[in-house]
């Protein structure tokens, strides 16, 4: 197996794979000016490498952590087909701005969100414009309060649900298939019991068709739970919810695999949040206070 042969099975895009082997070439060719090979190379040559890129090419951290990372792939790859010590192990990059998640939800606050927009969608009387362009508005909004149960409750995401036809859902075993995605993983989730009425419910006249046929349901949905929830910010927001709580009670691995990340990395990304979370929690309960 060649690199780009070891890059496709990580499901990396072609374009990324290219920039990989550009990366590559660049460091081998910085090692050949230095009587080096990657075979031989150590940690320092990798220290002066990353220096030598940042100098020469007047790059940002992210830049140069990004570059790290398809080193770290390709020393991988050594050391899976050739047994070579991967030099790239506890090596990072400082100053990085860390990514700060939204203020996140409680799993409490996440079932209160959705039982508000269920009540919104029985009481809810669309005008005669509504009804002139979707005659059937009390199914429209049924799919929205679906789709919002999908991301509290399994972490999907917008393209994910898009995706879904009826055939994705196990009505006996109440799971539903997620595909796997460009960015996401292949996964089967379990349901919960108060989505299953809904579903079955939705899909009861046979049509089999999308509950969110298309973006303009979700920035309708949207508006809604704005109305229902001032600190609504994006459905981003409330997937981090869950899997910052996933990753309390789960662990790392498990939430990786139900939050759909193909790289564990993914998923680390999350661990921030909980820290600082707990930390709150240590100051808001603690003795002395």
């Amino acid at each position: 197996m060649n690199f780009e042969e070891f890059l496709q099975q990580k499901s990396i895009i072609p374009k990324s794979i290219a920039r990989c082997q550009r990366e590559v070439a660049k460091y081998e060719k910085w090692l050949e000016l230095h009587d080096k090979i990657p075979e031989t190379a150590t940690k320092k040559d990798l220290l002066e490498y990353l220096k030598y890129v940042k100098e020469q090419r007047n790059i940002t951290n992210r830049t140069q952590y990004h570059i790290l990372r398809t080193l770290k792939y390709y020393y991988t790859y050594l050391s899976n087909e050739y047994g070579i010590k991967n030099i790239t192990c506890f090596i990072e990059i400082r100053g990085l701005k860390r990514r700060f998640l939204p203020a996140i939800f409680t799993p409490q606050e996440l079932d209160l969100l959705c039982d508000a927009h269920y009540i919104y969608t029985q009481e809810y009387k669309p005008n005669k414009r509504e009804l002139y362009y979707n005659p059937n508005h009390k199914k429209f909004l049924q799919g929205q309060y679906i789709a919002l149960t999908l991301i509290a409750n399994q972490a999907l995401t917008v393209l994910e649900i898009e995706n879904l036809t009826q055939n994705d859902f196990d009505f006996r075993k109440a799971t539903v298939n997620i595909r796997k995605g460009l960015k996401t993983a292949a996964r089967k989730l379990p349901l919960e019991a108060s989505q299953m009425g809904v579903l079955l419910q939705f899909y009861a006249d046979g049509e089999g068709s999308p509950f969110m046929p298309n973006r303009n349901n979700f920035e309708y949905l949207a508006k809604s739970l704005r109305k229902i929830q001032p600190n609504f910010r994006d459905f981003r927001q409330i997937r981090s919810s869950r899997i910052v709580y996933w990753l309390k009670t789960e662990g790392l691995r498990k939430t990786q695999y139900l939050a759909g990340h193909k790289w564990v990395s993914s998923t680390e990304n999350y661990l921030a949040n909980e820290i600082e979370t707990l930390q709150n929690d240590m100051a808001n309960f603690h003795p002395l206070n």
